[in-house]
């Protein structure tokens, strides 16, 4: 009895310690792609430095797609195809 408790304790930190990680790591790469977005309110800004309801809500975009499996180049090309090539920072030409 004792042991089937340590085996779920042992399950339950290791599941926190990776979410945990996971969070971390989606919250780097929310700010990261959030520093490459322009403020299509602000337009001299990142939706990073924005805190305009556009930038907010573009961030809970990053965020989802994030959450849903999207790479960090999906992202980038789900919103050009959405805003167009120069809601990022770097256009094509």
């Amino acid at each position: 009895m004792l042991e089937s408790k340590r085996s779920v304790l042992f399950i339950i930190i290791v599941f926190n310690t990776n979410q945990a990680f996971s969070d971390e790591n989606n919250d780097k790469l929310i700010n990261k792609i959030s520093k490459n977005i322009r403020c299509l309110i602000c337009q001299g800004q990142s939706i990073y430095d924005s805190q305009s309801d556009f930038a907010i809500s573009m961030k809970l975009v990053i965020k989802k797609k994030l959450e849903e499996g999207s790479t960090e180049s999906q992202i980038y090309e789900y919103l050009k195809n959405q805003y167009g090539e120069w809601i990022t920072y770097d256009p094509e030409f």
